[in-house]
């Protein structure tokens, strides 16, 4: 009895350890695996703005646990709502959710999850739109599309500058029922051409965003787009002038405090008892940024100009006004450009002159502050460009003044260079009267970023940036004792004299500069095989005449392939360029003579820089004495179709 109690007890203290056989193991509980839930069905949505559009799909829980779906993100017009089996999705966009999104959706159990991607694609519903008048007040103001591609600032309530696609233009503009832009140039300041009409209709609003139709009526094409208001913080940066022109202002907005320094070109309107004058001024300043005031350091004065005006006799008399600047802001800033708002007024420059004048309802009009409203791009700081010996680049080293020695004065250097050694430059000059070319060398010390250039008495440094459109300048360091802005010329190899050929001259020209000063917005010559031609400056010798052009220039294809004019009335006894050159050089009493040469720099499709060297011999009535001068400048002219 004892030795089976014996062996019971070791049974059970086996068990306890488990070291039982296996017939003795308790069989284990199976226990179910939780699956996360799912869904199944396309997860694509389309609906269109200011509708309500639902999605249905199938939701399913293997365990039939209770599900929430949600939608990461999410905006408020668009919900999702979930039942035992199903979940549905509603959206009812506004005119402002038109675009194709992606949403993450996220289903679970509170145990285990699973992820979607929810596509919404919210289309146009032209059908519904119902356009919405704003107040010139809520038009004001920067507006851009959040991809840039629109670029809006309405500077004044009359004026203001477009970008699209990169493509810069000013505009007028009013608002009656449907916002009316009337683009121009940007570059145009007076009197421009229509390029384009602009309908802008607004379809939705809010208090950072509208939603507009730019409707183009020239083209008949349109784009919805949504514009969103433009308040970003300045920053400091460089800008250029707009101009096609070989020179450019290099303006600098600072931003910290420090001095900035703008010139650029305003429009100044004179009415006179026989239309109106019209000019167009530098207006030059250093100011310093307060806000987005620049408040002007310095004398204000802009320019003086003369118009004839009716004194109370009744007499044509002529006047001179002050043209002051009141002043300047910075309207807005984007990426590419900037734009200023200059404020300016003509004034009388002896106030004898106001009770003398009768003031025509156009010249009060007139001398009542005025508003400029200027454009200009941005420029970016570059490395000094690979400046290859032998080669000559378009660009002026060197603004003075110069004595030939022969009784000329220069009055401005060539806009061209030749790189002579790894460290030096030469600028070459000729005149009509010597075979010998001048020449004046330059040291260089290039470190990278800049070039220092010294010599014949210049004491400067170059600087480099490229443009939007990937052109590239040198700018001059800026000297405040000649001007506030700093100078800057394109720099373009200069193409070989053995491409250009006389065929290359054989065209009709314009100016590409909008507001070119000179009140000659066309060069026209007229070339004959036989050596004579027409040579005219102004544009009332038009296109439609030239069949009608009557020879009044002797012309000659120099041996750089540059071509020179004369004009036949100033040498009545000669039969050719050679020989009217001679009579013209030869003949001290006349009191007005000029030689003029033009040569092609450099080609661009149908554009062209062309360096012009002008000769004139003039009475100098200040002086009372005849003086000869030598004036060279390069221009951009294009081809008239």
């Amino acid at each position: 009895m004892k030795k089976l109690l014996s062996v019971s007890a070791l049974t059970l203290a086996l068990t306890a350890c488990g070291g039982g056989s296996s017939t003795d193991k308790t069989p284990d509980v199976k226990v179910e695996q939780n699956t996360a839930p799912t869904l199944s069905g396309s997860l694509t949505l389309s609906a269109k703005a200011l509708e309500s559009a639902n999605l249905v799909v199938d939701l399913k829980d293997e365990q039939n646990d209770s599900v929430t779906t949600t939608i990461i993100d999410k905006p408020e017009w668009l919900t999702v709502t979930t039942s035992s089996n199903q979940v549905t999705f509603s959206a009812e966009p506004s005119l402002f959710d038109v675009a194709n999104h992606a949403f993450t959706v996220e289903v679970s159990d509170g145990k285990a999850s699973n992820q979607y991607t929810l596509t919404v694609n919210v289309a146009e519903n032209r059908a519904a739109w119902q356009p919405i008048e704003l107040s010139n007040s809520e038009v004001m103001g920067n507006w851009q599309s959040s991809d840039g591609s629109v670029q809006l600032s309405f500077a004044t309530e009359d004026t203001g500058v477009i970008a699209q696609n990169g493509e810069l233009s000013r505009f007028d503009w009013s608002n009656p029922d449907v916002i009316a832009l009337n683009t121009q140039a940007i570059d145009c300041l007076h009197e421009c051409n229509q390029q384009a009409l602009l309908e802008m209709e607004v379809l939705a609003k809010r208090d950072d965003a509208i939603r507009v139709e730019l409707f183009n009526v020239s083209t008949d094409k349109g784009e919805v787009v949504t514009l969103y208001k433009s308040n970003t913080e300045l920053s400091s940066a460089y800008y250029v002038d707009m101009d096609d022109n070989t020179f450019h202002m290099v303006n600098h907005l600072n931003t910290q405090g420090e001095e900035s320094y703008f010139e650029v070109s305003i429009a100044s309107y004179i009415p006179t008892p026989s239309g109106s004058t019209t000019s167009f001024p530098y207006a030059e300043f250093s100011a310093t940024l307060e806000g987005k005031t620049l408040a002007i350091n310095g004398d204000k004065f802009i320019t003086n100009s003369y118009a004839n005006q009716l004194n109370k006799e009744g007499y044509e008399v002529n006047v001179e006004f002050d043209l002051n600047l009141v002043n300047a802001e910075v309207v807005a800033q984007f990426d590419n450009f900037v734009v200023l708002k200059l404020q300016h007024v003509l004034s009388y420059h002896d106030e004898t002159d106001a009770a003398n004048i009768v003031e025509s309802e156009e010249l009060t009009e007139a001398m009542k502050v005025q508003t400029s409203v200027v454009a200009l791009q941005k420029l970016t700081p570059v490395a000094v460009p690979e400046l290859k010996v032998g080669k000559t680049y378009t660009g002026r080293l060197n603004n003075k003044n110069s004595d030939t020695g022969e009784g000329l004065t220069f009055r401005y250097l060539p806009s061209f260079f030749t790189i002579t050694a790894a460290d030096t430059a030469t600028v070459t000059f000729n005149t009509p009267i010597s075979t010998d070319s001048f020449k004046w060398h330059y040291n260089l010390d290039n470190n990278g970023e800049t070039v220092k250039v010294t010599g014949n008495g210049l004491d400067t440094s170059l600087q480099f940036f490229t443009q939007p459109d990937g052109k590239t300048l040198m700018v001059r360091e800026r000297n405040k004792d000649e001007r506030q802005a700093r100078l800057g010329y394109e720099f373009i190899e200069v193409i070989d004299d053995s491409t250009i050929t006389l065929d290359d001259y054989k065209h009709l020209f314009s100016y590409l500069r909008q507001d070119y000063t000179s009140g000659n917005l066309k060069t026209y010559w007229f070339i004959n095989d036989d050596g004579k031609g027409s040579f005219y400056y102004a544009d009332q010798y038009g296109l439609e005449n030239r069949a009608n052009f009557t020879p009044n220039t002797y012309w000659q294809f120099e041996a750089d392939n540059s071509i020179s004019f004369a004009m036949m009335s100033q040498c009545p006894s000669a039969f050719d360029y050679s020989s009217c050159k001679d009579e013209v050089l030869g003949d001290d009493e006349i009191l007005y003579a000029s030689l003029i040469n033009f040569k092609i720099i450099h080609k661009e499709a149908d554009k062209f820089i062309f360096d012009r060297l002008f000769w004139q011999r003039i009475y100098n009535y200040s002086d009372k004495e005849v003086e000869e001068n030598i004036y060279q400048n390069s221009y951009w002219l294009g081809i008239e179709k």
